[in-house]
C-alpha cells in the first residue's frame, strides 16, 4: 500500500453540501421566527385570496413559512444524511429545538409580554418549549450529549470533534444574515 493510499482524502462535497445544508437550515428557522412575527403581529390569523376573503390579509413576508418548514425539514434531513458519513453533528436534533424553542417564545412573548394576557398563545408557548425541552436535556453535559452525535467515521481520520460546533455556529450566522436581508427585501 502506497503512502497515497493510506492517506484520508479530504470529501470537500460531502462538506461543501453539509455546510450549504446548514446555511439553509438557519435561513430557514429565521424566515419561520420572522414570518410568525409578521403574522401574530396582525393578530395571529390571516388568509389572502380564495373564494373566502379574509377580512384581515396576510402581511408581507408571511409567505416565507409556507416556504421555509418544507425547506428546513427537508434540508435538515439531507445534512443529517450527510453529517452521518462525516462524524458530525446531526441537524435534526438541534433544528427541533431551535424551531420549537424560537416559535415558542414567539408564543409567550405575545401571549404575556405584549398587554393583554393571551392564554391561548400562553399555552401554545408552554408546549412548545416543553417540546423543544428534550434537545436543552440532551445538550447538557452528562446527560447524553454526545448520543446524537456520530463515532468517528472510518477512512475520514478524526473529522469528529469540538471544531464542528464553532463550524456550525458560523454557518448559521451567514444564513441568519441571509435571511433577514432578505425577509426585509422581500416583505
Amino acid at each position: 500500500m502506497s503512502l497515497d493510499q493510506t492517506r484520508a482524502t479530504v470529501p470537500y462535497r460531502r462538506l461543501a453540501t453539509l455546510f450549504a445544508c446548514v446555511i439553509l437550515v438557519a435561513l430557514s428557522l429565521t424566515w419561520t421566527y420572522l414570518g410568525m412575527r409578521a403574522v401574530m403581529n396582525v393578530g395571529g390569523s390571516c388568509a389572502d385570496g380564495g373564494p373566502y376573503v379574509s377580512a384581515q390579509p396576510c402581511p408581507d413576508g408571511a409567505w416565507m413559512i409556507s416556504v421555509a418548514i418544507p425547506v428546513l425539514v427537508i434540508v435538515a434531513m439531507i445534512g443529517s444524511a450527510v453529517a452521518g458519513g462525516l462524524s458530525a453533528p446531526n441537524l435534526l436534533v438541534p433544528m427541533w429545538g431551535l424551531l420549537f424553542g424560537s416559535l415558542g417564545w414567539n408564543f409567550l412573548e405575545y401571549g404575556a409580554f405584549s398587554g393583554d394576557l393571551v392564554w391561548g398563545w400562553i399555552v401554545c408557548g408552554v408546549v412548545f418549549e416543553l417540546m423543544a425541552l428534550p434537545v436543552v436535556l440532551l445538550a447538557l453535559p452528562g446527560r447524553g450529549g454526545t448520543k446524537w452525535m456520530p463515532p468517528t467515521a472510518p477512512g475520514t481520520g478524526s473529522a469528529g470533534g469540538a471544531w464542528w460546533w464553532p463550524a456550525y455556529a458560523g454557518l448559521a450566522v451567514i444564513g441568519g444574515a441571509l435571511a433577514i436581508w432578505s425577509f426585509g427585501a422581500w416583505s
